[in-house]
């Protein structure tokens, strides 16, 4: 699997070989971006859709980040790329971002599995705790595979684009119980009843305590979503939380990690 724009650039142009490709995966390039641009209003509209949204409501009806990229030759072996993409766009430990790099792993499998002569389209959605907030992430992948490799471009077998959108959990409507059914329902594979969410401990323990810390503050959600949207650059603590926040999920975080199996972890 590669980026569209990475081949792009591996491209001199200064054969006429090169110069060929480069304008195929141009061509391609533009294609997909398209795509990606249709899938991004789609979730606008979406999100702004209370009913569309279900129990998992969000502040303010709005994303306040947006990601996409486009790959060509994506196949079931892609899980470093699965990987760079949860680490461009999440924050975390690296507990935590490998918990959900399984959890994006599973829901993508059908998708990126399908060998099916000509177009697939997935929409899923995922939360996930971040900075002292809890993040739901929308996600819209397409895939289309060829009938056979070089039918655009010399030895592209298949196009795959994803479009997420970030938006803010709204907690004081969200209780712990529906989120962490939610992270169940993100890893259940066809004819599997119990996740191994063991696999994924640290993520459910951060998810816990970013909710506990926040349904215990005096935080409205507002505050949270006007934070991200006026700037949390890096690593740099959205302004809402306080110092007596932070002492709070430290508290939080000894009691879940002193914790060594799920059923222990969701009874706090």
């Amino acid at each position: 699997m590669a980026k569209i724009s990475k081949l792009i650039d591996d491209l001199t142009g200064k054969t006429e070989e090169e110069a060929k490709l480069r304008e195929q995966f141009t061509f391609l390039q533009k294609m997909a971006r398209s795509k990606a641009e249709t899938f991004e209003t789609q979730l606008k509209v979406m999100l702004s859709n209370k009913e569309a949204m279900g129990q998992l409501e969000i502040v303010g009806d709005r994303a306040f980040e947006y990601r996409n990229s486009q790959h060509v030759n994506i196949s079931n072996g892609c899980n470093a790329a699965i990987g760079e993409a949860v680490d461009d766009f999440f924050k975390g430990s690296s507990g935590v971002k490998d918990g959900f790099q399984k959890i994006v792993k599973t829901a993508l499998s059908g998708l990126i599995g399908d060998t099916s002569i000509g177009e697939t389209q997935e929409k899923m959605f995922f939360v996930y705790p971040e900075n002292y907030s809890i993040v739901r992430v929308d996600v819209m992948a397409y895939k289309y595979t060829f009938t056979s490799k070089g039918v655009l471009s010399k030895d592209v077998e298949n196009i795959f684009v994803y479009t997420m959108a970030k938006s803010i959990v709204d907690h004081k409507k969200v209780g712990i119980d529906f989120l962490l059914h939610c992270v169940v329902d993100m890893m259940q594979k066809p004819g599997q009843e119990n996740p191994p969410l063991e696999e994924v401990m640290d993520f459910i323990k951060e998810l816990r305590a970013c909710w506990k810390m926040l349904d215990d503050s005096d935080t409205s959600p507002d505050t949270v979503l006007n934070a991200w949207e006026s700037g949390n650059e890096n690593d740099t603590l959205p302004n809402f939380v306080t110092p007596e926040m932070i002492e709070a999920k430290q508290q939080i975080d000894e009691q879940l990690n002193a914790m060594t199996s799920v059923e222990e972890v969701l009874a706090v």
